[in-house]
């Protein structure tokens, strides 16, 4: 794989196999460092010196020893790779609304998916999967809008708490847990409403935010196919929300490249990335949507990569 692992724990055992079971071969002391030769579920196959054996993935951090000259969505030859996948999944009659959402998803875009797949060392389902839970495989509303979610508790961050009045006269959201009670009042005739659910109430709530403060209410949207929000535009490679958001709004090949940017970070890995390497999808959920609801979406996550696997292979 060509990656270092650096040992976290005081000692940590390298076993003949992945598992527990396996006999132990040897140890490494804190700070130890390991090729990183192959993935096997929770465990990594490594070399130290002498040794070559299988350690538990929680005990020891990839560094990146080489980190990626540019981001993916700058890389002219992937801008040529066929979006749709040449392997097209047949849709069937009895399939159930998840399946659809699987099939439907992989069969737009599991060309580049593929191709990306390969670059950052992931099962093409885990991509899938995740693309399945943000949006449900879409990237744009039938208006040709991208798909958004704009986050009252976000925009009070970039804007609202210089702007107290104007913000609590337009914005309610749910102190505590702030994902929750989000509602809009665009006068006081028209009074308080939720508005997740629906694109057009999504987009009125933002193009309002965005007479406020554009950057900000920018800022404060997750955007299309993989939902990732603006603040985290550098993440990816942008050097302002506003660029990311022209370029989402332009071309969903965008969307993808960017997903697969988010989980690459900056070098060529990143904790989200050995998340979902490792099939750990709760871990994998905390780190791409925060722990808040990472139990959840975790589960979800991997029930469509289960289906996805059953209907590829």
């Amino acid at each position: 794989m060509g990656q270092i692992g650096v040992v976290t724990a005081t000692c940590l055992n390298v076993r003949a196999g992945p598992s527990t079971a396996a006999q132990k071969i040897g140890s490494l002391p804190r700070a130890s460092r390991a090729d990183i030769l192959s993935v096997a579920q929770a465990w990594y196959e490594i070399r130290s010196g002498h040794i070559t054996g299988y350690v538990h993935g929680d005990y020891i951090t990839i560094v990146d020893e080489n980190p990626a000259s540019s981001y993916l969505f700058e890389m002219d030859a992937l801008q040529s790779v066929p979006l749709a996948a040449a392997d097209q999944v047949n849709v069937e009659a009895g399939f159930s609304s998840k399946e659809k959402k699987v099939a439907k998803a992989w069969n737009a875009f599991g060309g580049l998916i593929g191709q990306l797949s390969e670059i950052v060392e992931i099962d093409p389902g885990c991509a899938v999967a995740v693309l399945c839970v943000e949006s449900s495989g879409k990237g744009f509303a039938a208006d040709g809008r991208m798909i958004i979610r704009f986050e009252n508790h976000k925009f009070w961050k970039y804007w609202g708490k210089q702007h107290t009045g104007e913000f609590g006269a337009h914005f309610r959201y749910k102190k505590g847990e702030a994902w929750k009670g989000h509602e809009f009042c665009a006068s006081e005739s028209q009074g308080w409403k939720s508005f997740h659910g629906k694109q057009s109430r999504e987009w009125e709530v933002f193009d309002f935010a965005r007479s406020l403060n554009e950057a900000a209410a920018i800022k404060s949207i997750s955007m299309g196919l993989p939902q990732i929000m603006g603040f985290n535009h550098a993440a990816i490679g942008y050097d302002s929300a506003s660029q990311m958001c022209d370029n989402f709004q332009t071309d969903i090949r965008y969307h993808v490249l960017g997903l697969f940017d988010f989980l690459r970070g900056a070098g060529t890995s990143s904790p989200m990335l050995q998340a979902l390497q490792r099939n750990q999808f709760e871990l994998f959920a905390a780190k791409y949507n925060g722990p808040g609801q990472a139990a959840k979406y975790g589960e979800w996550i991997e029930d469509h990569y289960a289906l996805f696997r059953a209907l590829k292979y």
